[in-house]
């Protein structure tokens, strides 16, 4: 399953990377078309995340045991992400409501989407508070918690890059987007045009769980940081 599952992926990549040339070659971007790599610091953060986690998976470095493992460090900081994300996005909804109400309608939605995320990390907060995973739900869930991600191992992968090749494509043709989310006035919900230098890390993470999760966190995070700024000063 799991080599029948890569080959899919290899599949389903290269045929999105040949639509990517066709229509980077369409449109010939030039070089002083592309965003200033700002932060950089979030480019290394996002490569220590990739490098340390694949290190850790092949067991090129020696980690302490509770960083990586269930409930561990990293695990625990994406719940921690999340929740901060879901609570900055609650306390900017008047805001972007005053912007303009389907701006709220949007950002109410990112909040929702952030605090479900929370849930599905936490196992609806059976790690919390230690509560019996119901038979139903332990006979389809590989880890035999109260979870829905769980319950797709097989396929988590190919998930994985779906979700992968639907950000990335958005960030690349980001200036059509915007263009189009204009007439909804939900274009400020676009990220930068600086998250365009996401895309490679996103596309390498979808490998592995946990680093998706850590990188699509890291990547939430500044984001809603960004987005607040942006509704605060009327952007």
């Amino acid at each position: 399953m799991r080599r029948s599952n890569a080959r899919v992926s290899l599949y389903a990549f290269a045929l999105w990377a040949v639509a990517m040339l066709i229509w980077l070659f369409r449109t010939r971007p030039a070089t002083s078309d592309w965003p200033a790599a700002r932060p950089v610091w979030l480019g290394l953060a996002w490569l220590v995340l990739c490098v340390s986690y694949t290190g850790f998976e092949h067991g090129w470095f020696d980690f302490a045991a509770d960083i990586y493992e269930e409930d561990g460090l990293l695990e625990s900081a994406t719940a921690v992400v999340l929740l901060v994300c879901a609570a900055l996005l609650a306390s900017g909804i008047r805001r972007a409501d005053a912007i303009d109400r389907r701006l709220g309608v949007g950002v109410t939605t990112l909040a929702i989407v952030c605090f479900l995320l929370l849930m599905e990390e936490i196992s609806w907060g059976q790690h919390i508070l230690g509560f019996e995973t119901p038979d139903e739900i332990g006979q389809i869930n590989a880890q035999q918690e109260t979870n829905l991600h769980n319950m797709f191992v097989g396929y988590n992968q190919l998930i994985r890059l779906a979700i992968a090749l639907v950000i990335a494509t958005v960030l690349i043709d980001r200036a059509r987007w915007v263009g189009w989310l204009r007439f909804s006035g939900l274009d400020r919900l676009m990220p930068p045009a600086a998250a365009i230098y996401f895309v490679p890390f996103l596309l390498y993470a979808h490998t592995y769980d946990e680093l998706f999760e850590e990188v699509v966190g890291l990547f939430l995070l500044v984001y809603v940081i960004d987005l607040r700024r942006r509704l605060r000063d009327g952007a």
